[in-house]
């Protein structure tokens, strides 16, 4: 096998001096494998968390500081939704200069630390000039933070270049493409009747990413997200069927069960709890495992209050015309629940992939694992268990590769973010919630709940410009 160009530049013998100063470089990581930033961060958003939830099952603050989201940089969008959380007014704003949208992610690195999360999202954020988007892809990367951009698809379908560009110009990394049939307005196509009416569309997206990667050859990680309703959550199984034969182009799917704020039109009449309950919780996650074909757990880990994000993880495994949908976390395993604490638990916490070449990123990581040396030997032990007790996949992936038949293994994660209501705010479990939220935007000097945000109305916080 022939090395790689990062293997060949490494391995080329280069002066004295150079070699000294990698050699310098290697045992610095060694020696400090994590990111001091990164890890004050993240001991901030575990010290915020209520008592109650610093347990062992919990990711904020142990593993991650969280995520946000840009406000008001393009909140214009050229749909019209059943569920949308912005108001009339949000759709009549301009866009926030270049200046302010950049102050505002200055305030979320100091948030996050490096590599923080960050959606750019609105309204429809590739209705900005793709130039200015670019800016704003590559300041993200500048300043070290890790960005998703979040959009309807259109654009892309429109000018699959506009999506290439963000890739090789702006350097994009993740995208999040919502599909479901509360959107209104779509170029040729009528108010679908069903979920499964929109898997050509889905189909074509899910194309466009594969070629967009092809053409480009760099990665580009892809969400899908859906909102829940009554009218559409029968489709679930559908939906996550479709997820598990397309998971190469999508490697997770978000369910937003809707709420009454915004200019939503559905619940309006029901602000109470029962229906909106009705699209939630066990019948949701009940739905979600028909389509993978086994009951999932919701549980894997928590991020934040267990209440606002539920979380299922699997991989899946393609070979032949075959698939095998195999949990990380399997629903009542004693021992799938210790490994996953043991992760959350170790040292790993805060070690990201910021762009170092792999020699240094590889000492880091080793010297993390020194610091932590019964991890290596508990994932190994873990890895024989499962290997011994799932229901004859793996002779049958093995017999696969032996036999020269295609086969893939690719991550399907399942996440259901429960939004809050009003009314929801005003619980003692609301506010309880808000203080342990994992998911804020920059307004007047504050990080705050998204959930306050759509609840209140973004007109009336005032001032965007962050100065934390």
């Amino acid at each position: 096998m022939k090395p790689s160009s990062a293997a060949k530049t490494f391995l080329t013998r280069p002066e004295p001096p150079v070699l000294l100063r990698r050699l310098l470089a290697l045992g610095q990581r060694l020696r400090s494998p994590w990111r001091r930033e990164r890890q004050l961060a993240i001991s901030r958003a575990w010290e915020a968390l209520p008592a109650s939830l610093r347990g062992p099952m919990q990711a904020l603050g142990r593993q991650n500081a969280g995520c946000a989201a840009v406000l008001r940089v393009m909140d214009r969008c050229d749909l019209s939704c059943d569920a949308c959380y912005l108001s009339a007014e949000d759709d009549r704003a301009e866009p926030a200069d270049i200046s302010a949208a950049r102050a505002q992610l200055d305030a979320i690195r100091e948030r996050l630390g490096p590599w923080g999360n960050v959606q750019l999202t609105g309204g429809e954020i590739t209705l900005l000039p793709v130039e200015e988007l670019i800016r704003l892809v590559r300041y993200c990367n500048e300043i070290e933070l890790d960005a998703i951009v979040m959009s309807h698809g259109e654009t892309f379908r429109r000018s699959p270049k506009y999506l290439e560009r963000l890739v090789l110009e702006g350097g994009l990394r993740k995208v999040a493409i919502h599909v479901d049939t509360t959107q209104r307005g779509r170029p040729c196509w009528s108010r679908p009747g069903n979920e499964r009416a929109l898997d050509p569309l889905r189909d074509e997206l899910a194309d466009l990413l594969r070629s967009t990667r092809t053409r480009t050859g760099r990665p580009l990680s892809a969400s899908h997200t859906v909102t829940v309703t009554d009218r559409n959550i029968e489709d679930i199984p559908g939906i996550m069927r479709w997820m598990v034969d397309n998971c190469d182009a999508f490697h997770l799917v978000s369910f937003q069960p809707a709420v009454p704020v915004g200019r939503t039109r559905i619940l309006q009449a029901h602000a109470g709890s029962e229906q909106r309950s009705n699209i939630r919780g066990e019948r949701l996650w009940r739905l979600i495992g028909e389509g993978l074909g086994q009951p999932t757990n919701p549980h894997a880990f928590e991020f934040g209050h267990p209440s606002c994000s539920e979380v299922a993880l699997a991989f899946v495994v393609h070979f032949g015309q075959e698939h095998r949908v195999i949990q990380v976390h399997r629903p009542g395993f004693a021992l799938d629940r210790w490994f996953m604490s043991r992760l959350l638990g170790s040292r790993l916490g805060g070690f990201v992939l910021d762009g170092e070449p792999l020699p240094e990123t590889l000492a880091r990581l080793l010297g993390i694992l020194l610091r932590d040396p019964g991890l290596p030997a508990s994932a190994t032990a873990y890895c024989l268990y499962r290997a011994a007790t799932e229901r004859g996949w793996l002779p049958e992936l093995l017999w696969a590769v032996a036999t020269g038949r295609p086969w893939s293994v690719h991550t399907l994660s399942v996440v259901v973010h429960n939004f809050m209501s009003p009314a929801d705010l005003a619980t003692a479990e609301g506010k309880e919630r808000l203080r342990a939220c994992a998911f804020r935007l920059p307004v007047a000097g504050h990080m705050v709940p998204m959930c306050q945000l759509n609840a209140v109305g973004r007109g009336s916080l005032g001032n965007t410009t962050p100065t934390l």
